[in-house]
């Protein structure tokens, strides 16, 4: 048998470092994918899609309040682009009269499509054009159709996401002599859906909580493994099991909350905003009862570790408010730049210093308002997969036989970094 030996491959295009193992140097031919990651981002300008809304408001006069009043009569949605260096949100495509839900949307890059769901349809854009190219049903093995909290997966181009169960009752009103049923009980499975037919598959058997926050989603397309939070936990899915591989209690100081995060695929890390509130007391003399309202909050970036749960502090002090969590938030590997919308602003944050780097004003086209569920094409394009579903296919010497290390081209003037 002829000796493994490794080769690093710079790919242009796509300013992607792969390492592959090889068999043969003659033949070439790859035969496994050795366990270190591998970093890559496009050299294309990247794309940083969500969805622009636009509010119709009718005005009428109250005759007995005697002034005019503004209400929401429709509103409609399209596909958007910002630019964080300027904050101008740019519409791309046209306008539909349709719901979105803010429960989940995420980007394939390869395809160039942007996917959301408007709870019962799940739709795909084209981001080139703008135009809804898929709608079909959410459907599957239960009766729900919902498919939510997912994200696509680069490294094998999968869409995730999780699928509540419900339970009813039926109770029966004796005064308006109807029967109608009321929310029993739920449990959350793991899925994944094909986009083009709105079908989800349940991965494994494994019952998830019972419950997820808004807080966000991520997946490490090298460990193949999906994140998210269930309130106080910190929860870690095999993406190939559906197996809960870890769920750490989320350790931060009492009224603070990790939301907001995302994984890098430059450092492999897990960061977001970690958000403090403070309360106020005071005595209603009305109630005879001491109160406990919202005083103010403030916001720092972090970084956590899914084993464990302990969330670290990047910024030194607080970099605002913190973001909203329909806007999201994403990665640059780049200039290494956690980038999150306030909801009037973009907000740039330094990975390393933890200090805003950038924070423009968003400003929209045609009377549009509001810009909701961003992603970006730019963080993890062309990540490879290291753990494989079957650990022991791996040749046994992989671990253990000494080699040397080529990279092409020669010299090069990239940071490299490796990480067994």
């Amino acid at each position: 048998m002829n000796s493994l030996f490794p080769i690093i491959i710079f790919d242009s295009k796509v300013w992607c470092i792969k390492l592959y193992l090889y068999k043969n140097k003659k033949t070439m031919k790859a035969i496994h994918l050795v366990s270190f990651f591998l970093i890559c981002y496009m050299s294309t300008a990247a794309q940083h899609m969500g969805m622009v809304r636009k509010n119709y408001i009718s005005t009428y006069y109250d005759t007995l309040l005697n002034i005019n009043i503004d209400v929401l009569d429709s509103s409609t949605i399209r596909l958007g682009s910002v630019n964080t260096t300027t904050g101008l949100v740019t519409n791309v495509g046209p306008e539909y009269n349709a719901a979105i839900s803010l429960a989940g949307a995420t980007i394939n890059p390869y395809a160039n499509q942007y996917y959301i769901s408007d709870g019962y349809l799940f739709l795909t854009f084209d981001m080139g054009s703008g135009n809804i190219i898929a709608n079909p049903n959410i459907a599957g093995p239960f009766q729900t159709a919902a498919f939510q909290n997912f994200r696509f997966n680069a490294s094998d181009t999968i869409i995730y996401g999780l699928v509540p169960n419900n339970f009813y009752s039926t109770v029966y009103d004796s005064i308006t002599m109807t029967s109608y049923q009321v929310l029993d009980s739920s449990h959350i499975r793991f899925a994944s859906l094909n986009p083009v037919t709105g079908q989800y598959s349940l991965i494994g058997n494994v019952i998830l909580n019972n419950m997820y926050t808004l807080a966000g989603n991520s997946i490490d397309p090298h460990q193949m493994v999906y994140y998210y939070s269930a309130v106080d936990t910190f929860v870690g899915v095999d993406l190939y099991t559906g197996n809960i591989l870890s769920q750490p209690t989320i350790q931060l100081p009492a009224d603070t909350y990790f939301e907001n995060f995302t994984y890098s695929c430059a450092d492999t890390a897990i960061y977001g905003l970690a958000r403090k509130n403070y309360y106020s007391t005071y005595y209603d003399s009305l109630l005879q009862m001491t109160m406990t309202v919202f005083d103010s909050a403030t916001s720092r970036l972090s970084k956590i570790d899914p084993n464990t749960g302990v969330v670290t502090f990047i910024s030194p002090t607080s970099i605002g408010f913190g973001g909203t969590l329909n806007g999201s938030s994403f990665i640059d590997p780049v200039t290494m730049t956690y980038y999150f919308s306030t909801g009037a602003d973009i907000v740039g944050v330094s990975l390393q210093t933890g200090l805003i780097t950038s924070s423009v004003a968003k400003t929209f086209q045609a009377g549009a308002m509001y810009y909701d569920m961003m992603r970006s094409t730019q963080n993890c394009y062309g990540a490879l997969k290291v753990r494989q579903n079957n650990p022991s296919s791996l040749p046994s010497d992989l671990n253990t036989q000494a080699f040397s290390v080529n990279i092409k081209p020669n010299p090069s003037t990239d940071y490299v970094t490796f990480q067994s």
